[in-house]
């Protein structure tokens, strides 16, 4: 008796021990501490910060799509804003009825530190009534980020897409968006970017 009291006499003062407040405490602020490192931006989201700044786009093959690109950090550099404005074209509005008015997208992009993966959500005024959520990671080697997203634009019509931006230089990346068709990605849209003077 004496020695099954000895096994079991620590392992009622420990669970006695964790439920005291001090111990709960201690345990909530190690949790508080620990999300407030994990939301920390940090060498992934520096990667993003290359991409700061005012730029000129155009379609390697369409002379008419080009626009500019405006990318800022935000929340200290935890998420980066990108807003998109291309040229005029019909944009499908209420009422079956259709508006010229300029091409415009918002984005936000960032990086989690838990899943270790990029994201980039974007809307736009175009085609889509959808948010778009991509998923990506980076290759050092290659600069590259690489995103994948679905979407479903026609209803029963499910697409995979990726979309690939290629850092050239501090001046210059490029964007190629692909979809999958017959189980392999084709290329559907390259975009070239300057950056601007401004």
């Amino acid at each position: 008796m004496k020695s099954y009291l000895k096994k079991i006499i620590p392992s009622i003062l420990f669970a006695l021990l964790i439920q005291t407040p001090g111990f709960s405490q201690q345990k909530g602020n190690e949790q508080m501490n620990q999300m407030l490192d994990y939301s920390r931006p940090g060498n992934n989201h520096a990667l993003l910060n290359q991409l700061v700044g005012t730029w000129n786009f155009q379609d390697a093959k369409l002379s008419f799509v080009k626009g500019t690109l405006v990318r800022k950090p935000i929340y200290d550099g935890r998420f980066y804003s990108v807003e998109i404005t291309g040229g005029k074209l019909p944009l499908p509005i209420a009422n079956g009825k259709m508006k010229e008015d300029n091409y415009k997208s918002m984005q936000i992009e960032g990086y989690d530190n838990t899943r270790m993966k990029f994201y980039t959500t974007s809307i736009n005024n175009h085609i889509g009534s959808d948010i778009q959520m991509q998923i990506g990671d980076y290759d050092a080697t290659k600069k590259e980020f690489t995103y994948d997203w679905d979407s479903e634009l026609i209803k029963g019509q499910p697409k995979k897409n990726r979309r690939v931006v290629k850092i050239l230089d501090s001046s210059h990346y490029v964007e190629l968006y692909y979809e999958e068709q017959a189980n392999q990605y084709i290329k559907v849209r390259e975009l070239d970017y300057s950056k601007s003077g401004e």
